[in-house]
């Protein structure tokens, strides 16, 4: 890899208790499930192995938890986008005809929620919440967001990535969803892969990429997709449709 390039390991949350329930049963914001603290073991083992600087996570609940055991395991400075929440945002319901908005963790409670990590960066800045998120909650009651405003939001995260770290050489990873990481995918790497051929995106599976080349002008590369070879067989779960 050219040694200014930097890598992005796009990692979808581990199983959450709306992937264990029938849809007429999920919650707007569902912590994991006790699988999904196992496979979060099993991730964080094997992100001992990566050189990483940074960790970003989504503001839903079952993101955080899932980068909570990463940093448990090997302290490292987190920061809290609130821009790469799932395709939807933050909402009650299960149809359209009764969708309502929901305010998502507030500031103060992301704090809490992490409180101080046993194994951190002794740095008092190993925390870091976007200061989008307020007092209100991160998704504040707003309607529930439309197909066309998640892909527009993975345009500007991807130009926040690069933006963020080109040219810097570093590794850095993201704890997000299924269906974001399928938007954020299919504008990476649009020249070469069909992302409707792949299938299912698992639990705490990983992507890994690199971007070479400048803010203004660089492509990603693909490394590996949607990895699962940090668990054991009976921890995969999420590859249903």
């Amino acid at each position: 890899m050219n040694s200014q390039a930097f890598s992005v390991h796009l990692i979808r949350h581990a199983e959450s208790e709306n992937n264990a329930r029938p849809v007429h049963e999920r919650v707007c914001d569902p912590r994991i499930t006790q699988r999904g603290h196992l496979q979060t073991q099993y991730l964080a083992d094997w992100m001992k192995t990566l050189r990483l600087e940074l960790l970003i996570t989504s503001p839903f609940q079952r993101t955080l938890q899932t980068a909570q055991g990463i940093l448990r395991a090997r302290g490292r400075r987190t920061e809290v986008w609130h821009d790469i929440f799932e395709s939807g945002g933050c909402y009650h319901g299960h149809h359209e005809s009764n969708f309502a908005g929901a305010p998502g963790l507030n500031r103060d409670q992301i704090v809490q929620f992490f409180g101080t990590p046993s194994v951190a960066d002794s740095s008092d800045d190993w925390l870091v919440i976007d200061s989008q998120i307020g007092v209100d909650g991160w998704w504040g009651g707003r309607p529930r967001e439309a197909l066309e405003q998640t892909r527009e939001r993975a345009i500007q995260v991807n130009e926040r990535l690069i933006r963020t770290f080109a040219g810097t050489g570093g590794s850095v990873a993201l704890v997000v969803h299924a269906d974001f990481k399928r938007e954020l995918l299919q504008l990476m790497l649009s020249d070469i892969l069909d992302l409707d051929a792949v299938g299912p995106i698992a639990n705490t599976s990983v992507t890994e990429l690199q971007y070479s080349g400048s803010p203004d002008h660089g492509r990603w590369r693909l490394g590996y997709l949607n990895s699962v070879t940090h668990l054991p067989p009976r921890l995969i779960t999420g590859r249903e449709w």
